[in-house]
């Protein structure tokens, strides 16, 4: 008998509450399969939650979409429209597209949780999905869906009837032709659908700052609410908490990012939080703010509204434009709560859009930002003028002890955004229950190294990560992250650790394409040292961490967003921070950065 999650007993209890069929389909599933097989129920998996998804190490994954529709009031005209018919006889179309939204269930395990950065864009048959008509015969149930309506990819779906659900579900879910997945994508996919994890610590309950539990608890009931604070203050606990309270009250609630990879972890924090507070993580959708739009993009077009794409501009702005579009148009994708991390890389007009169009009448919100970490010069919080047009009734709630960081890297930080930052930035401090929320004051092991070759910048960062490895021996590979401000840069790092003999995981590549694959497939958790921007690393924090600076226009505030991703570790308090410099002009820095002291009263350069 398979593994159901949850179990077969408690499915009645699910919400949204299954139908006849659903519950049929459940039920074949335990019986015909044996007990090698884990069928997860309605898991979460970013912007989608498939009915069920079965998982075997030896034959792959299948996701399973279930319409319970009855035979008979069904059809599909000349043009692929699925239509019914109402009891007068006149025939609707319908904007449900089940054999398409199986297709983009295989889709999204294979993109975001299966496939590992090297591999190619196309699914292997390790990940599958199928269309199940409980009320249909197998025959009758691939005539309703004979053709494409949405993709031509969609045919690469099976379409099952009751007759086979009842006789062979094996075969269903199984590949006629399947080579075993490896062991780090089964592992990984299994650890997504049972708690969406990121690191081992997020399992453990992490206890709130003052100000986080505030984001948390909304003592003030309030509609709209900004929150800024220095880095490692608790801002994405505080608001990953406040979803999981949210789905505790059966609220739905997106919580969004700029950035793909940190929508990874976001979720992962989400999931835990849900778990602390009772409420069931499938309420909550975690996604970046661009990934949001392009689905609304795709479910308008899908559900055959006249969307348009416009002649000029990059590929993120018109998604943007094109997600307005079927907003005015009527498209409705509404949650009861929208939280934003990392709001100082959104616009005004994206909130605007979040506003009007997603959040529920009398629905809740929340910006938390931090304009030190403004790498996209965004600026779009700074004028209060404009900011009546947002919303806010009050004013900015501000965090500024800072418990992710170590002790000893908070002044020094401080110090470095007040000499070489333009701009608003909140000085971090060392709050007096440092200890008490985060077990340890942390300390760390500094180097700088000064180099004036900007062009081996790249190779004396992967250069740095190989000596930690040789001198500590006390580090894996993995416990080691790298952050680099260029592709290229990434690349000459990888090319040095690698031939030392050490595996990277990283985004990298001169290719537009294959970078924005490898940000969809990079998590923290996969083997080997990790590599990546300081733009797709915001938000994501390490114990270890190799950075390379240039002498770029913006690359010192760059440099101040690397370094504030340096975190405390849980066990012996000690962490590790190595600088690569190319900018001569900040050179003298070295001494105050190696050696920490008191701030001085040396002028600010440049």
């Amino acid at each position: 008998m398979a593994i159901i999650r949850p179990a077969l007993e408690l499915l009645d209890r699910l919400e949204p509450a299954f139908n006849g069929g659903e519950r049929r389909v459940a039920d074949e599933l335990a019986r015909q399969l044996d007990d090698e097989w884990t069928v997860y129920v309605q898991p979460r998996l970013g912007q989608d939650a498939p009915d069920f998804v079965a998982v075997h190490d030896a034959f792959g994954v299948c996701a399973i979409e279930v319409k319970d529709w009855a035979y008979g009031p069904y059809r599909q005209a000349d043009d692929g429209t699925l239509q019914y018919a109402t009891g007068d006889g006149v025939w609707h179309s319908t904007r449900e597209q089940p054999r398409y939204q199986a297709y983009r269930y295989r889709s999204t395990i294979y993109e975001h949780f299966f496939a590992l950065p090297d591999d190619g864009s196309k699914p292997a048959n390790a990940v599958r999905s199928v269309l199940l008509m409980p009320n249909y015969s197998t025959a009758h149930a691939r005539r309703l869906f004979a053709t494409a309506q949405v993709t031509l990819h969609e045919s690469q779906v099976d379409v099952f009837g009751g007759d086979d659900i009842g006789a062979s579900m094996s075969r269903i879910v199984r590949a006629k032709t399947c080579k075993v997945p490896r062991a780090a994508s089964m592992s990984r996919l299994r650890r997504h659908l049972v708690e969406s994890e990121v690191v081992a610590e997020l399992r453990l309950r992490v206890p709130l700052s003052a100000g986080a539990k505030n984001i948390e608890t909304n003592p003030s009931n309030a509609k709209q609410r900004r929150v800024k604070g220095a880095a490692g203050c608790g801002k994405s606990f505080g608001l990953a908490a406040r979803a999981g309270r949210l789905a505790a009250e059966g609220k739905s609630v997106l919580v969004l990012s700029f950035n793909v990879t940190l929508a990874h972890y976001l979720r992962a924090l989400a999931t835990a939080r849900c778990k602390e507070a009772g409420g069931d993580p499938t309420l909550v959708t975690t996604t970046n703010f661009h990934g949001f739009c392009a689905r609304v993009r795709e479910d308008a077009l899908a559900a055959r509204l006249p969307i348009e794409e416009p002649a000029f501009g990059r590929w993120p702005e018109k998604l943007e434009q094109m997600a307005q579009q079927a907003f005015e148009l009527g498209f409705e994708r509404r949650y009861d709560a929208v939280l934003v991390d990392e709001g100082q890389d959104f616009t005004l007009d994206w909130w605007n859009m979040l506003r009007h169009h997603v959040v529920t009448d009398g629905g809740e919100m929340l910006l938390v930002a931090d304009p030190t970490q403004d790498v996209y010069d965004k600026r779009a919080w700074t004028d209060e003028a404009q900011m009546l047009g947002a919303g806010f009734s009050g004013p900015w709630t501000e965090l500024r002890g800072s418990y992710r960081l170590p002790s000893d890297l908070v002044p020094m930080a401080n110090h470095f955004a007040s000499r070489y930052l333009d701009g608003e930035h909140i000085a971090g401090e060392v709050p007096s229950d440092r200890v008490a929320v985060s077990g340890t004051s942390g300390a760390t092991r500094r180097r700088w190294e000064n180099t004036d070759r900007p062009t081996a910048l790249g190779r004396l960062i992967g250069a740095e990560v190989v000596r930690l490895l040789a001198e500590h021996p006390e580090l894996a590979p993995s416990d080691i992250v790298f952050l680099c401000e260029n592709h290229r840069d990434g690349v000459d790092a990888v090319h040095v650790i690698e031939d030392a003999g050490h595996p990277v995981h990283h985004i990298f590549s001169e290719n537009e394409y294959e970078r924005s694959r490898r940000k969809r497939r990079f998590w923290p958790d996969a083997p080997g040292v990790k590599g990546c921007t300081v733009h797709s690393f915001k938000g994501w924090e390490t114990r270890v961490l190799v950075m390379g600076i240039r002498a770029d226009r913006g690359s010192r505030r760059l440099a101040y967003v690397a370094m504030t991703r340096v975190t405390t570790n849980s066990s012996d308090g000690q962490s590790f921070l190595s600088i690569v410099n190319s900018d001569l002009t900040i050179a003298g820095f070295q001494s105050t950065f190696e050696r920490w002291a008191a701030p001085t009263t040396e002028k600010r350069v440049g």
